[in-house]
């Protein structure tokens, strides 16, 4: 029995795509699983579609060629563990790791190979991993982490380019006696309620976070202190008609639940932790006035 295997029946057998291109880009190899990735048969690229129309542009063709002829990805001629993406017959971008190697036969070069490693499933999991990261699993908001990297990364943007950034800080009133006489899993309903309306009342530029406990940050890009506290008293009635223990409802347990928010606007030049200060401070004024109010800061006021 004959134990040696031809390279066109390992090429056929590779579970992962293997596509050979002549030196004058046309796709010479495209094995069974460059097909199914691609959704091409065979018979439509072989010896008939450039290698550029698989890649999202030209320009992303050329730069596999320049790494293929310099020394950036595993010397001359070779390309390890380059991660880019594939368009498939149906427009689908595709994530991949491409490795791939020069043919030459003496001076003169033959075309190239590369192997194709879809990357979907990881992409998707490391996606899934981010997003656990930054994320609150009771409201389903952003946590206190993400908040401190997006504020920053807001303020920065904010004075380059101008324009105000608003900030609105929550803090529930009676939330600690609410757990303390109905029990947690009850003040757990509260946070998801709050989760929701967040999402609901805000834009799709606007970005909510659970800062800890029964506070929460709401972040607004160009917006003026006006249009944030139009922001914060839409969120407030919103909760005070969601949440049956705020104040549009009658309470037998003698409990009552509302919010104090307070609004802080910068363009940016202050420090991280002032600005988020002006807002904190704005939220205790609303509070000490009886709660269930909304104040913006006011240099000298607060």
């Amino acid at each position: 029995m004959n134990s040696i295997i031809e390279q066109s029946e390992l090429i056929a057998i590779c579970p992962d795509p293997v596509i050979g291109v002549r030196p004058d880009g046309i796709i010479s190899v495209f094995n069974p699983a460059a097909e199914r990735l691609l959704g091409f048969s065979a018979g439509q690229v072989v010896d008939k579609m450039n290698i550029k129309a698989i890649y999202p542009g030209q320009q992303e063709a050329r730069e596999i060629m320049r790494m293929l002829l310099g020394d950036d990805m595993g010397g001359s001629g070779r390309l390890e563990g380059y991660e880019t993406s594939v368009v498939s017959s149906a427009g689908i971008r595709i994530p991949i790791r491409l490795s791939a190697a020069l043919l030459n036969d003496g001076d003169a070069r033959r075309g190239s190979i590369g192997f194709f490693h879809d990357m979907t499933q990881q992409k998707l999991l490391e996606a899934t991993l981010k997003k656990q990261s930054i994320t609150d699993d009771l409201s389903g908001l952003y946590n206190q982490r993400h908040f401190y990297a997006q504020v920053g990364r807001e303020m920065t943007r904010t004075k380059r380019y101008g324009g105000e950034l608003s900030l609105i800080c929550i803090d529930l009133d009676g939330f600690k006696l609410l757990n303390d006489q109905l029990g947690h899993l009850e003040g757990d309903k509260i946070v998801r309620i709050i989760g929701q309306l967040l999402v609901q009342c805000t834009r799709d530029s606007d970005q909510a976070f659970r800062y800890g406990g029964d506070e929460f940050m709401v972040l607004l890009p160009n917006t003026s202190p006006e249009s944030a506290r139009a922001m914060a008293d839409r969120i407030r009635s919103s909760f005070n008609l969601e949440c049956k223990y705020s104040p549009e409802y009658i309470d037998e347990n003698g409990v009552l639940v509302s919010m104090s928010l307070g609004i802080a606007t910068t363009r940016g030049e202050e420090p991280v932790d002032h600005f988020i200060q002006q807002a904190d401070m704005a939220m205790y004024r609303a509070k000490q006035s009886g709660g269930n109010a909304a104040k913006v800061f006011r240099a000298g006021a607060d």
